[in-house]
């Protein structure tokens, strides 16, 4: 017989990892609900050219894709575009808007394998979408930070921004949509590499995928530089050396090299004036606390035509205090990567998760779904990492209840197993969770087995000296025992669970 193992990028998960999980779904549903968001669900496959729309046919390399019916699917990559489409289909149109949406639920993309990243994934988020006030902005966030407060999660940091900021900047120059969306980009590659290299900087040791990202970011600017036939102060010459003392070299100036790289490659394109550049730069550059950011940040763009997206952030920013958020950081260089965004963007990050701190990333996206066919629909929203919030709870410290029953009926001698199988009855209509001996073991293999097990209460049957009509419960974990009469057994483990957990 062949033996078959798990496919590439997935897991089996193991009930005691199902238990955290389920926990933390539950928290997501708990609080996503508390914010009024009603939960849906998408297919787990879209038509390809729904999820290329945007992305264009290069896409196609990091998505799982079938032809069935004679037409091309793809298992989802995200949940964004999935729902977008559920709102071109005049589905929802029965519900008043604002329709406060959440989701949970599988996505697939292939990629590069490595320590904690997977093909196969989940994504927990919500999306808000009609209005386009502010407070529909902090709205979101205060959810995004409150599954975290629900479950008890405090070493992270919430950073946000506005990539309107740019949009505003860019479009008083006269560069379209796409070349702005390039510039952005690039932003947000300076930003990412600033952001990372300052969490390197703190490491004691570097490890190998640490090595592998700062090799693999010379590659990119050796390739841009090369490209645009670049010579100067900061032309890179690729080593094949990249042991940690190299490295540790470039963590400090990788930054700079980056920025200066890429302002060189906008220099060849003709992306942006020159007299504009190092401004752009500067507002990028900025970060400051939420308590000290509005001055400042007022002063940097004061001015240039980003005064009005500014504004809006700040006034975010002062719902999130009415939200009792905070603080929290203000990053104008924060632009997520992603071209559909148009104004507020934010994200949550976790020193505790090294490479991949990023557990949630979210922003305003007003275009999006009048791309998708639909109406102009004003939106909002944001996603999880499912996986890394399961693994940051855990790394927290905090500990699931994994056992897979409250009580196990053990019984004595196989004439009392109908007696068994009667109590077990009962007591699962008093809403316990509750197992009956199914293999022939002997009482104190029986009692063994559920300890093993993570079971705390034992129902004891036929054991000597306990009168009729009564049993005995043992605590396993205490090491105690009492005697109850059947009549009163089942109240008895009821209130005793119950003032347990």
């Amino acid at each position: 017989m062949p033996k078959f193992s798990t496919p590439r990028g997935t897991r089996d998960l193991l009930p005691g990892v199902m238990a955290a999980r389920n926990y933390v779904e539950l928290g997501f549903r708990r609080t996503f609900e508390r914010f009024g968001f009603q939960q849906i669900q998408t297919p787990m496959f879209e038509e390809f050219l729904l999820l290329a729309a945007r992305a264009g046919e290069e896409i196609r390399e990091s998505m799982f894709t079938f032809i069935s019916d004679r037409i091309e699917y793809a298992l989802r990559p995200e949940m964004t575009a999935p729902v977008c489409r559920l709102v071109t289909t005049n589905k929802l149109a029965h519900m008043p808007l604002p329709y406060k949406l959440y989701y949970i639920g599988q996505c697939f993309q292939y990629r590069r394998l490595q320590a904690g990243v997977y093909r196969e994934f989940r994504q927990a988020g919500v999306e808000l979408m009609g209005s386009r006030d502010s407070l529909a902005d902090a709205e979101v966030i205060a959810a995004a930070v409150s599954v975290l407060k629900g479950l008890r999660i405090q070493d992270y940091t919430l950073k946000v921004g506005n990539i309107g900021i740019f949009r505003d900047i860019l479009a008083r120059e006269g560069l379209d949509f796409d070349a702005q969306s390039r510039i952005i980009g690039d932003i947000d590659r300076i930003h990412r590499v600033r952001d990372n290299c300052e969490g390197l900087i703190n490491k004691d040791s570097l490890d190998r995928e640490n090595l592998e990202y700062i090799k693999t970011r010379i590659a990119y600017l050796f390739r841009v530089q090369d490209e645009i036939g670049y010579k100067g102060e900061y032309e890179i010459n690729p080593s094949r050396d990249y042991r940690e003392e190299m490295a540790r070299s470039w963590v400090e100036k990788l930054p700079e090299y980056t920025e200066k790289t890429i302002q060189a490659f906008w220099n060849a394109q003709r992306l942006m004036p020159v007299e504009w550049q190092e401004r752009i730069l500067r507002i990028a550059r900025f970060k400051a606390s939420s308590e000290t950011a509005a001055a400042e940040a007022e002063e940097l763009v004061s001015g240039t035509a980003a005064e009005a997206a500014l504004e809006n952030l700040l006034e975010v920013c002062g719902w999130l205090q009415t939200h009792r958020i905070g603080p929290f950081d203000v990053v104008l260089g924060l632009t997520r990567g992603f071209d559909f965004y148009t104004g507020m963007v934010f994200a949550i990050d976790s020193p505790l998760l090294d490479d991949r701190k990023q557990i949630c990333g979210g922003g305003r996206y007003d275009r999006l779904v009048q791309e998708f066919g639909g109406p102009d629909m004003p939106a909002t929203g944001f996603a999880f990492g499912f996986d890394e919030v399961v693994e940051l709870f855990l790394k927290s410290g905090q500990t699931v209840d994994a056992a897979p029953v409250d009580v196990v009926v053990a019984a004595g001698d196989t004439g009392l197993k109908e007696k068994a199988v009667e109590i077990a009855v009962d007591l699962r209509e008093r809403g316990l969770r509750v197992s009956s001996p199914l293999l022939p073991m002997e009482l104190k293999d029986q009692v063994e087995q559920a300890a093993r097990a993570g079971c705390r209460y034992v129902l004891v049957l036929g054991v000597e000296d306990v009168p009729r009509g009564s049993c005995e419960i043992r605590d396993v974990v205490q090491g105690t025992s009492e005697v109850v009469s059947l009549a009163d057994a089942g109240e008895h483990l009821v209130r005793t669970i119950r003032l347990k957990t």
